[in-house]
C-alpha cells in the first residue's frame, strides 16, 4: 500500500523516507535523526529500511557527527535528518568537506520542530506562542550553510532528485522543503488507509 507514496510522485515527509530507503545503494549505510525522520523511516520505509541512529542530547545533537564518523571509515553513508537536528550538528560539515567524506545528507526542512505539530499544544496554543515555544522556526538558509563549509548543496523538489542524491557520492547536502501542517494531514490520511486495510 505504501508504495503509492512514491508512485504518486508527491513530495511528503513519509515519501522522502521511503524514497531514501529504497534508493540507497548496496553497501551504503544510513543514519536517521530522532523525532519525525526515524518515525517516518520505521512507519513508511518499507522492507528496505535499515538504519543506525544516535539520539544525542534531546534527540538532535550528534547525529551528523556520528554519520560522519561512519563515512570516514570509508563506507559511503547517507543521513536522513530534520532541519533542527541538522542545524545543531552542522559543524560536522567542516570535516566532511575537509576530508571529502562520502556523506550524503538529506535534510527534511519544515522550518522547525515538526514533531510538535502532532502534539496537543499545536491545537490549544495561539499560533504565535506555539511557533515561539515549540515550532521554533530557524529561518536559516541551509544550502548556504553547507556551502560555507565547502559542501555541495541544493534544494530539490522531486522524489527522483532525492533518490539521485542518495545514489551519488558525497559529501553533499540535499534539502527537501515540506510543510508542518500539511505533514500532519498526510500522516493522518495514510494512517487511516492502513487501518482500513486491516479491517
Amino acid at each position: 500500500m505504501f508504495d503509492a507514496l512514491v508512485s504518486r510522485g508527491e513530495v511528503s515527509e513519509p515519501a522522502v523516507a521511503r524514497t531514501v530507503a529504497a534508493a540507497l545503494p548496496a553497501g551504503t549505510g544510513l543514519f536517521v535523526s530522532s523525532s519525525m525522520p526515524v518515525r517516518d523511516l520505521e512507519w513508511f520505509g518499507g522492507p528496505a529500511a535499515r538504519a543506525g541512529s544516535n539520539r544525542g542530547a534531546n534527540g538532535i545533537d550528534g547525529v551528523m557527527a556520528t554519520a560522519l564518523g561512519a563515512a570516514l571509515t570509508g563506507r559511503p553513508t547517507a543521513v536522513l535528518i530534520g532541519d533542527i537536528a541538522f542545524l545543531h550538528d552542522s559543524n560536522a560539515l567542516i570535516a566532511a568537506g575537509q576530508f571529502g567524506a562520502d556523506l550524503r545528507v538529506v535534510v527534511v526542512d519544515n522550518g522547525g520542530g515538526g514533531i510538535f505539530s502532532f502534539l496537543p499544544q499545536a491545537a490549544t496554543l495561539p499560533i504565535d506562542q506555539f511557533e515561539r515555544l515549540f515550532g521554533t522556526p530557524h529561518r536559516t538558509d541551509l544550502v548556504a550553510l553547507a556551502g560555507a563549509h565547502g559542501v555541495s548543496a541544493a534544494t530539490v523538489t522531486t522524489l527522483d532528485a532525492v533518490a539521485t542524491a542518495v545514489q551519488t557520492p558525497g559529501p553533499s547536502v540535499t534539502r527537501v522543503v515540506t510543510d508542518r501542517t500539511l505533514n500532519v494531514a498526510t500522516h493522518a490520511t495514510w494512517h487511516d488507509r492502513a487501518v482500513a486495510g486491516l479491517g
